[in-house]
């Protein structure tokens, strides 16, 4: 063989060739796709050192071109996110000998120094996993799933939490901008490789302190194909779920041990239709691919708890779920050097909720229909979850536009730029409700004498519901260059920008209400008015009766600017040693609903370093490292829910007569201006305040060290270690009581009643601008304001911030060679501190990037200790076995150690001087048998055998039938539970230590699928 090639970094999101020839004049490497046709060729330098960067995944026909005539052929398969070293044979190349050979993926990559998983199409259809892309993720070594209560899709990658990700679809963004949790989706088949990084990457990625999933998509070919499947998960085959109970207190004998939650009724029927057809438009230039899916889930079961008053009405739930996919993918060869792609995808998740009436006294249902509603991209009524923490944790469908053009400028030059824009709409229609109808509110006693006030349309639903222009939205751009100057440096740089906008909140239903009422004293100006009802000359005005047209809106609608800019030199040390050097800059803006800033960071450098060294130059052994410095941006939601403006308005009227079918007052004449008793007008807090004035970042630093060696021809083994380090974080506080020595008593008293908190930077000193007093401008009142400087001391927190996540990834892999793969991984990880980052998964709390921890330093007590997302011991097996070329069977196995268990309980009287327990309730780890965070210790081990049997009949080529089985052993493992030692008022908890979520029951799913080329 020639002498061993020079090691090459690729992207994450295409891959890279790369080798070294006999150098002479006249040589050329083509490679050509052969799906496509498209072709690339180039040129080796002097030292016979040839590399083609950005090249789409698929599989390449390799020729060693010299004078012209083709000497040695080989076909390669590339994968996203990975790259190849192909090498010719040197005699060829010497002799000019034609040899043809047959490539196969290479088993150590030694240009990648990240770590992670990739996994192809063919390798997830081999495997028993759900078709999803949270199942892939789960796959790879150091990721766990998340607490329950954000959703399906949250993972936690080494240590972070579920809002610390970045997801990418064909380079463009696909995280969800509102809640930064959570992420759109496509159909799966239409999914070509998903590469999960879980550490390590480069300068062109950011906005992500926990890990990144590329997702590369199919694309068509120059030959037709067809393909049409079907799965059926049947409830007949699941396996029954466990009911929840309440724990074992000792104090509360009437309800220790016995049933809080009943799912022994509950079933799911899921089904899904998928077709696709792909093919050429123009014969090597214009290619389509085009697939669609379609799943619809029904469920029935309990929807509240045995201690809910309103079970006997609503305690039932009949829900159907349906989510229509697409996927369009254009790709257009404008030359062999030009390349133009198109994709749009629609996914939309809709749910039809029915509530009917439970009894838990004999555990069955009724047939009356009491309520219920109709959902898309959102849900309402999740048990054990929150308003805000149901419409997180429900599927985040969008729609999807990207244009992505690629160029080879020339052999050393590439362009890449890509533009998308991507939407999610939420929409909450409860049953009965009537769009743009006010619900009437009329008392006996306010009714006057021959008006009807009972109208014939009544508003079937009178409670909040989400705002009708509830969504969000985020356009982004892209533009990435390479250049290599020479054969020892090769320039990537590029830059980046998303623009989000979003609303969110809840509104009146239908709008606003009316409330008729009557005064005693017709001649009266009460609160809010600036006329008396008498002095309208309505003759119901002058016996006192007047109306009340009342509006309430809640929520914001937010603005996020994102930009970022990289540049990195990839350093050939030697032949065998390859040193990336490179730098980040990220920019966020977050913006209220008036556009006014109310967090911004205009630098954020982040360096970034790998080393990755061919031990052996023949790719047999790696050995490579990372460090670098990572930013996270603050999500939309938090304009929402700590600096949205709420409007809670009045507008008094005198009135003739009453609609006999919408109950709308008549002969309106005003009696007043717009009024608020509590000044909700909808206007922000001040800006300024939102804020520290010198606020850091989100920021984190990481460091890895690892190998990989062949064994043998056969196996693959690799150790891996990894420490992150939470450098410093953006958290709320809302402590008054540091501010008091730098203020009057007068500017205190005023600061303490008006000021709602601020975000600032825990275990560092800040500045912030606060409100101390109100002044008159322009016959206007406006808030003065004063700048407070804090030390970190002053505010008595027990100690700075701490998030520190240690592991050693262990692994052993064969290839899918002679019939079998498999491969096993080990992670032995220890994850500690007092925060967990932007979440608090103790209690679910749903408000990203502004959690309880650092409100006052109190919480703090004991907040020390192992984080939520830990699991020391994790251990993830699969495999794949062909029993003949028609049968084949494998498995997916996992053997993981419990979350952490804590007791949390409100403060002693002693130590709550700020009566702080009456508004947090029971979140303080001062339990007094288990203090401190993980004072109980862990929760029991999750174990799951997933297997699958698959059939490929020889007599219908191109059939696949697959039949698996979901942990197998229906080890349904507690994943939560209740850590509230008491009540708010410090009584004693009946719920304290109860199981809340456990592992999913066994269940069994069918698949068929036909593709077939023409």
């Amino acid at each position: 063989m020639v002498a061993s090639s020079a090691v090459y970094a690729q992207s994450t999101t295409n891959s890279t060739v790369y080798g070294v020839v006999v150098a002479k004049p006249g040589t050329t490497i083509q490679l050509e796709n052969v799906a496509t046709g498209a072709k690339r060729a180039v040129t080796p330098d002097a030292k016979g050192q040839f590399q083609a960067s950005s090249l789409p995944p698929g599989t390449y026909r390799a020729q060693l071109i010299v004078d012209g005539k083709v000497t040695s052929t080989d076909t390669i398969e590339l994968v996203a996110g990975q790259g190849f070293e192909l090498k010719f044979s040197a005699a060829t190349t010497a002799a000019l000998q034609t040899v043809e050979v047959t490539g196969r993926r290479q088993v150590i990559d030694v240009s990648r120094s990240n770590s992670g998983a990739t996994f192809t199409s063919k390798d997830i259809a081999r495997l028993p996993v759900q078709e999803n892309v949270a199942a892939v993720v789960q796959l790879a070594p150091a990721t766990t799933r998340a607490d329950f209560r954000y959703g399906n899709n949250a993972a936690s990658f080494g240590g972070s939490g579920s809002s610390e990700n970045a997801i990418y679809i064909n380079g463009f963004t696909a995280t969800n901008g509102m809640f930064q949790v959570g992420y759109s989706s496509l159909p799966f088949g239409a999914i070509a490789s998903t590469n999960v990084i879980t550490g390590g990457y480069g300068a062109e990625f950011g906005r992500s302190t926990g890990g990144v999933i590329n997702i590369n998509t199919k694309s068509g070919s120059n030959d037709w194909e067809v393909g049409v499947g079907a799965s059926w998960s049947p409830k007949a085959l699941r396996a029954k779920q466990r009911d929840i109970r309440y724990g074992n207190t000792g104090a509360f004998p009437a309800t220790d041990g016995t049933l809080f939650f009943y799912n022994g009724d509950d079933s799911y029927d899921e089904k899904r239709l998928t077709a696709s057809i792909a093919g050429p438009i123009i014969k090597d230039k214009l290619m389509f691919y085009f697939a669609a899916e379609r799943t619809e889930m029904t469920h029935e079961g309990t929807r509240l708890a045995s201690n809910s008053v309103d079970a006997g009405k609503t305690g039932w739930l009949e829900q159907t779920r349906t989510t229509p996919r697409s996927f369009l993918k254009l790709d257009w060869n404008i030359s062999d050097n030009h390349h133009l792609e198109y994709t749009g995808i629609r996914d939309t998740v809709k749910s039809k909720d029915r509530y009917f009436g439970f009894d838990y006294k004999t555990l069955k249902r009724n047939d009356v229909l009491g309520g219920g509603a109709d959902f898309e991209n959102y849900a309402a009524g999740v048990p054990f979850l929150s308003a805000t923490g149901a419409a997180m944790s429900a599927p985040q469908g969008a729609n999807l536009d990207i244009i992505k053009y690629t160029g080879y400028i020339t052999d050393d030059l590439t362009v890449q730029a890509l533009a998308g824009k991507s939407k999610t709409v939420r929409v909450q229609s409860p049953l009965n409700y009537i769009p743009g109808l006010y619900p009437v509110n009329a008392a006996v006693d306010a009714r006057a004498p021959g008006i009807n006030y009972t109208p014939s349309q009544v508003q079937g639903f009178t409670s909040n519901l989400l705002r009708d222009d509830a969504h969000d939205e985020n356009t982004g751009y892209r533009l990435d260059v390479e250049y290599r100057i020479n054969d020892r440096h090769t320039v990537r740089a590029g830059i980046d920008s998303n623009h989000i906008k979003a609303a969110n909140g809840n509104s009146a239903a239908g709008g606003g209400s009316y409330t008729y009422l009557r005064s005693d004293n017709p001649n009266e100006v009460s609160s809010g008015m600036t006329a008396s009802p008498a002095s309208t000359g309505s003759p119901l005005g002058k016996l006192g009766y007047y109306v009340s047209e009342n509006h309430l809106l809640q929520g914001a609608t937010p603005e996020v600017k994102q930009a970022a800019q990289y540049i990195e030199d990839r350093y050939q040390a030697t032949k065998d040693l390859q040193l990336v050097f490179g730098l980040r800059n990220e920019q966020f803006t977050n913006l209220n609903s008036l556009g006014e800033t109310i967090i911004e960071k205009k630098r954020q450098l982040a360096p970034r370093f790998s080393a990755t060294w061919d031990v052996n130059g023949d790719a047999s052994m790696k050995v490579y490292g990372t460090a670098g410095r990572y930013h996270l941006q603050i999500p939309a939601n938090l304009a929402v829910r700590f600096a949205g403006g709420s409007l809670n308005t009045q507008n008094f009227y005198t009135y003739t007569g009453v609609d006999p079918v919408t109950g709308a007052p008549q002969g309106k004449v005003s009696i007043g201006n717009v009024y608020s008793p509590n000044n909700e007008y909808g206007v922000p807090p001040d800006a300024r305040v939102i804020a520290s004035k010198d606020i850091r970042s989100n920021t984190q630093d990481e460091f890895a060290i690892g190998f990989e060696k062949a064994l043998g021809s056969e196996y693959v083994a690799g150790m891996r270690f990894n420490y992150r380090k939470l450098v410093s974080s953006i958290d709320d506080v809302s402590d008054t009581r540091p501010f008091k020595s730098h203020m009057t008593a007068a500017e205190y008293d005023y600061f303490a009643g008006n000021w709602g908190g601020s975000l600032f930077n825990p275990g560092q000193d800040n500045t912030f601008i606060v409100p101390v007093g109100e002044t008159v401008v322009n016959g206007k009142t406006v808030q003065t304001m004063k700048e407070v400087a804090i030390k970190w001391s002053e505010w008595g927190f027990p100690e700075g911030l701490k998030r520190n996540y240690m592991a050693l990834d262990f692994s052993l892999e064969h290839p899918m060679r002679n019939g079998w793969y498999g491969k096993v991984t080990y992670t032995l990880a220890k994850s500690t501190g007092n925060t967990e980052g932007q979440q608090k998964s103790d209690n679910g709390q749903a408000d990203v990037g502004f959690t309880s921890v650092w409100d006052f330093p109190e919480i703090m007590i004991n907040g020390s200790g192992p984080l939520p997302n830990m699991r020391r011991h994790q251990i993830k097996a699969m495999g794949v076995y062909e029993l003949s070329d028609q049968f084949s069977v494998s498995g997916n196995a996992l053997l993981a150690s419990g979350r952490p268990r804590s007791c949390s309980a409100t403060l002693p009287v002693d130590q709550d001087p700020a009566h702080l327990s009456s508004g947090y309730g029971s979140i303080f780890y001062v339990c007094k048998d288990a203090p401190g965070r993980g004072g109980l210790g862990f929760l029991p081990w999750e174990t799951r055998l997933d297997v699958a049997l698959m059939y490929k009949p020889s007599w219908l080529k191109g059939l696949t039938l697959k039949a698996e089985v979901f942990n197998v052993f229906d080890k349904q493992t507690i994943t939560a539970v209740n850590e509230a030692y008491n009540s708010a008022s410090g009584a004693r908890s009946a719920l304290y230590q109860m199981e809340q979520n456990y592992t999913a029951p066994r269940a069994v799913t069918f698949s068929a699928q036909y593709n077939h080329k023409f």
